[in-house]
């Protein structure tokens, strides 16, 4: 299977999400905490519509950081056009859940 033409679109999509983790983890401008909120949302991604839905308290909760490290993960993660966010309003109570995309740089 070293001929990318013999993978199914679910099979390139994983393929190109771990070479987007790979990507992450080989910055060592990004702190660990962000790369390690980068590598949950591409690990919670969604593959039909490429998103994830999370808020931020749950990422933080889930890796045991807090939520501004979160939100400074995210913003720098965006900053380096890794990933968008759109937000997003649910529910009886409103509340915001962002929906993250991974961003894949080689494939502009």
């Amino acid at each position: 299977m070293n001929d990318e033409t013999e993978l199914t679109p679910a099979g390139q999509w994983y393929r190109n999400r771990d070479e987007w983790i790979r990507h992450v983890l080989g910055r060592d401008y990004l702190t660990a905490d962000c790369q390690r909120v980068g590598v949950f949302i591409a690990m919670h991604m969604n593959r039909r519509d490429n998103h994830t839905k999370h808020q931020q308290t749950t990422i933080a909760k889930d890796l045991g950081l807090g939520v501004a490290t979160v939100k400074r993960s995210i913003k720098k993660l965006r900053e380096e056009g890794l990933i968008d966010l759109e937000k997003v309003t649910r529910g009886r109570r409103n509340r915001a859940v962002n929906h993250y995309f991974l961003i894949f740089p080689w494939a502009s």
